[in-house]
């Protein structure tokens, strides 16, 4: 490093491997594991189980007190779990539901048993 002095006692180099580190260990599981979990909840809002699960929201006597008639049902992306395999199924959503008198919003639980959706206490 002839003509350049070190800032705080650190040359370019080493200041380039910590950048490098930081992007390898850091940033790129970082992005990898938001791509999955996104790719996991527009998997779910795609799937049959989702439109299963709004059709249970909007029959739901809690919620029908709550909205009146239901007219439209959102989904927020966190906090958002989705578990499947085979004919069990189970969802913890935050959902949002419009209705006719208001507005209601609700963390909520979802399992399939035997290929039929129930909301879990």
């Amino acid at each position: 490093m002839v003509g350049r002095r070190p800032v705080h006692g650190v040359d370019d180099t080493a200041r380039s491997m910590t950048r490098a580190k930081f992007v390898r260990y850091a940033v790129i599981p970082l992005a990898a594991i938001l791509a999955f979990w996104w790719g996991g909840f527009f998997y779910f809002k795609s799937s049959s189980d989702w439109q299963e699960v709004q059709a249970l929201l909007a029959q739901s006597p809690e919620v029908k007190a709550q909205v009146g008639e239901v007219t439209r049902i959102s989904v927020a992306p966190f906090p958002f779990m989705y578990r499947f395999s085979g004919d069990y199924a189970k969802a913890t959503l935050k959902v949002t539901v419009t209705g006719t008198n208001g507005e209601y919003r609700k963390t909520i639980d979802a399992e399939r048993r035997s290929g039929t959706w129930v909301l879990v206490p």
